[in-house]
């Protein structure tokens, strides 16, 4: 490696690796290298790593610190420079709370110092737990974004972000954390856990490169619920649901699970078919069918909807679209019926193997 190699590129660094474009990690780990002449060997150096190819890459404030050591071995006149660095040891101030976070995030991320609030950006890291009074509690609010990047509101008084990492842990801001009441505080402290300098995550993205994410599929699914509506009453002049005051209130209602348990599934089964499958106005539905003449093998709103879909389009694209509905219906009947097991399983594999899934995932956790 030459000298006139490691001053930084023009522009900011970026998080993500030069060769598969994946988000990067912070490492610790040993340069050992010849540098225009001068052995440089250090210990426990900042580095980020891609964890998908294994591609490692220097933080700009590291490859200033390996500039500085040649020029201490040149103006030494030694032929090598060794040493084991020392981790940077600095209490940002903004709380006194005692919350546990490694400075070396600040400084050797990306994107993380700035020249003003200095260590406002310092990651906090959370065990998941942290989110079970939250969740319990009716005064506070889980907004998901995305699956791993979201906020928590308490009434109208504050709200605070957070992201998942892939390792499962809660990330926050310092700043943000040290501008809550101090109860607030001293809870999260109570969950607080030591950085495992995986900074990488949407959460991350949304802040610091705002990257805007997706939106929640449940949010997806209701826009396109009410395209396709209007669209049948182009159709057919009809509105085939009712009871929309209803069906707002519960969509309102509807949260992504922040523990996969089998009451959370309950829950989320029963909105989405209130919601997505209860509203249906079945006698609507039969009264078209019965004036257009439009043969039906069953009275339910489903069977109805089917043959009504059938009547306008391709019978057998129309079974494919109709299959999530009844997968979603028999979901509902799964954890509806949580005291009969055997019935519960049976239709429980009928609803995994539709979906081609070995078992139903953790619902808070997407890959990335």
């Amino acid at each position: 490696m030459e000298l006139n190699e490691l001053p930084p590129k023009d522009g900011a660094q970026r998080a993500y690796c030069e060769a598969c474009k994946g988000p990067l990690d912070l490492v610790f780990v040993r340069f050992h290298d010849m540098v225009s002449g001068v052995e440089i060997d250090m210990n426990d150096v900042p580095q980020l790593e891609c964890p998908a190819c294994g591609l490692r890459t220097l933080p700009d404030r590291t490859r200033f610190f390996i500039m500085h050591a040649h020029e201490i071995a040149t103006k030494e006149g030694s032929p090598a420079f060794k040493s084991k660095r020392k981790k940077i040891v600095e209490n940002f101030e903004f709380t006194d709370v005692p919350f546990q976070y490694d400075p070396d995030d600040y400084y050797y991320y990306p994107g993380l110092e700035r020249p003003w609030d200095t260590g406002f950006l310092t990651p906090l890291f959370f065990n998941r737990t942290v989110l079970t009074k939250y969740d319990a509690d009716p005064r506070y609010l889980i907004r998901f974004a995305s699956p791993t990047y979201g906020d928590i509101a308490f009434e109208d008084q504050f709200s605070f972000p957070f992201g998942i990492n892939r390792h499962g842990h809660l990330l926050m801001w310092l700043g943000d954390v040290a501008k809550l009441p101090k109860p607030e505080q001293y809870y999260l402290m109570s969950e607080n856990r030591p950085s495992d300098h995986c900074i990488a995550s949407e959460f991350y993205d949304g802040q610091i490169e705002c990257i805007f994410t997706d939106l929640p599929q449940e949010s997806v699914l209701f826009a396109a619920r009410s395209e396709f509506l209007a669209a049948c009453f182009k159709r057919w002049g009809a509105k085939l649901a009712h009871l929309d005051t209803e069906v707002l209130d519960l969509a309102a209602t509807l949260r992504r699970p922040v523990h996969d348990t089998q009451a959370k599934r309950h829950s989320v089964s029963d909105v989405l078919n209130k919601v997505h499958l209860e509203s249906l106005d079945n006698a609507k539905i039969g009264a078209i069918l019965s004036g257009a003449n439009i043969e039906c093998k069953g009275t339910g709103s489903l069977k109805r909807f089917q043959a009504l879909l059938a009547s306008a389009g391709d019978p057998t694209r129309v079974n494919v679209l109709m299959s999530p509905f009844y997968t979603l219906y028999d979901f509902r009947v799964a954890y509806s019926h949580l005291g009969s097991s055997e019935g519960s399983a049976a239709t429980m594999k009928t609803v995994t193997d539709r979906l081609a899934i070995a078992g139903l995932l953790p619902v808070w956790w997407t890959p990335r």
